[in-house]
């Protein structure tokens, strides 16, 4: 499907690289680099609000029509109120995430500037604070995580398919998942590494791996609740 669709869907992902590396390079250069694991992990909780477009595109190759760039954000024209409030219930938690690792970031550095530029990576291999502040936001945030994974994992392709009830919708991605825990455990994993790692590592990879992971995603839904 990623090949299928590959110019569109890479331009579309590249808006997200470009926010991603935007944000990145900011608190760099604020001195604040250890905020950048948070805001790399963020993307977990508000990447299931931008997954409208991929799956609008997804149904657009099932039916053989061509794709174009802008099909993607009629995607999100056609999303039903129950997607937009799945989005907002995403958004609010992505700022309860970066207020908790602001907080907890402000316990282990304080307000004076630490860590830069390439301190950063060499302070992970030196361990102390800065290995445990990402141990820490890594517990909490995969709590947050796993909520939103639970919720609109087959929701929002329900709601935005079959136009479901979000009552409904997330009554059914809640059992989906844990009626398949194993599998969409290990799913959840690497959706968290092939995002995540993205985004630290190479951010020029994101444009690639979203797109697939999206379109992985729209498949999981169909053998699952189709």
């Amino acid at each position: 499907m990623f090949r299928q669709t590959q110019n569109a869907s890479m331009a579309y992902a590249g808006i997200f690289a470009v926010i991603g590396a935007i944000l990145l390079i900011g608190v760099v250069k604020l001195d604040i680099a250890p905020m950048a694991f948070p805001l790399a992990g963020g993307f977990m909780l508000v990447g299931p609000a931008f997954l409208a477009g991929f799956f609008h595109v997804a149904s657009l190759r099932a039916q053989h029509r061509p794709v174009r760039f802008t099909d993607f954000f009629r995607g999100f024209r056609r999303s039903p109120a129950a997607l937009w409030v799945i989005s907002v219930v995403c958004a609010f938690l992505f700022l309860v995430w970066l207020t908790d690792a602001a907080i907890v970031y402000s316990l282990y550095f304080g307000t004076v500037p630490v860590l830069g530029s390439l301190e950063l990576i060499a302070g992970l291999g030196e361990g102390g604070r800065l290995t445990s502040f990402i141990l820490f936001c890594s517990l909490t945030g995969s709590v947050l995580a796993f909520m939103i994974f639970a919720i609109s994992a087959f929701a929002v392709p329900l709601i935005f398919s079959r136009h479901v009830g979000l009552a409904k919708a997330v009554g059914t991605s809640v059992r989906a998942v844990f009626g398949n825990f194993g599998v969409m455990i290990a799913w959840g994993v690497i959706l968290t590494v092939g995002i995540v790692g993205s985004i630290l590592l190479f951010i020029p990879l994101f444009v690639v791996v979203f797109p697939v992971l999206a379109y992985a995603s729209e498949r999981a839904y169909r053998d699952i609740c189709v």
